[in-house]
């Protein structure tokens, strides 16, 4: 057998660039390096024209949450995105664009929770939000130009400070119910929990009692220390009825909440409570006992 040519076998065996199958194979390899060459080239012609696609851009004042109910004033939206500090536009390719839309609206005072952030295309993103509910106003002591007046600050059923902005003096005074604990300013800002915890305490009276708050004739949920700690209510004749504990909270043999609500009712009904005349105290810690179809709950 004849050996083969140096030209056309290396020491090792393997063919040399010289062989006609070494130079198809560099060949191979020139082509392919001049297509990654233009690939790259034209990506980097059309990359900028790709990345400012509109379909993938939107402001975010274009962003869709949840119609805010009746009671809210502000420009949520607006508002989250200026006080966000957002970019001037959203682009859906972002891949932590659904948590920073999150964070932004979440953090207003109305927005209790963000419940999903959903990203559609063309560009466009949906924001399913749970509102915040004022559920009463709370006294609160200001200096006025040298005098000390009383303002009224509202709070959901959590305690949560709500921007007091979004309600004329009239809503104010007449739709919800007062609570009176000690008549000093919040320490927290409007989204944040009442530093006192009494606040929500009462704020969960308030709840239970806000759909019935007129047809009753209250005016405030006040908090009394004397003779152990409770709740009264006050009515517009300054009558006072005495609530007790808060609603989870009920002391053993105390009546719940649904059935102290249900108590007054009755005695509503019965004109015992909207007579202008004064009436007895009522002590709705154990009246739920006497009112005929409430089982007492024993704790």
């Amino acid at each position: 057998m004849l050996p083969l040519s140096r030209s056309t076998q290396t020491r090792s065996g393997l063919l040399g660039l010289g062989s006609p199958p070494g130079r198809q194979l560099m060949l191979c390899v020139v082509i392919v390096v001049a297509f990654l060459l233009m690939m790259t080239a034209g990506w980097n012609h059309y990359a900028e024209q790709f990345a400012s696609r509109e379909e993938f851009l939107l402001s975010p004042r274009e962003i869709l949450i949840s119609t805010p109910p009746e009671w809210i004033q502000s420009d949520v939206l607006i508002d989250a995105v200026e006080k966000a500090d957002l970019p001037d536009q959203l682009d859906l390719r972002d891949r932590e664009l659904t948590n920073k839309v999150a964070n932004a609206i979440s953090a207003h005072a109305w927005v209790r929770s963000v419940h999903k952030v959903v990203k559609q295309y063309p560009a466009s993103v949906l924001v399913e939000v749970e509102y915040r509910k004022p559920v009463a106003m709370v006294e609160v002591e200001f200096v006025d130009e040298g005098a000390v007046r009383r303002g009224l600050i509202p709070v959901d059923v959590e305690g949560t400070v709500l921007p007091p902005g979004d309600f004329s003096r009239i809503q104010a005074n007449d739709r919800y119910p007062r609570i009176l604990i000690d008549l000093k300013r919040p320490m927290v800002e409007a989204g944040m929990k009442w530093d006192n915890p009494r606040v929500p305490e009462a704020a969960l009276i308030a709840a239970e009692l806000l759909p019935h708050w007129s047809d009753l004739k209250l005016n405030r949920i006040i908090l009394k220390e004397e003779s152990g700690q409770h709740y009264e209510l006050e009515l517009t004749d300054q009558t006072r009825i005495i609530w007790g504990s808060p609603p989870g909270q009920e002391l053993p043999q105390e009546t719940i909440a649904k059935h102290k609500v249900q108590v007054m009712l009755q005695k509503s009904a019965e004109s015992a409570l909207s007579s202008h005349e004064p009436q007895p105290s009522l002590d709705l810690r154990t009246a739920g006992r006497a009112v005929t179809g409430l089982t007492q709950v024993h704790r």
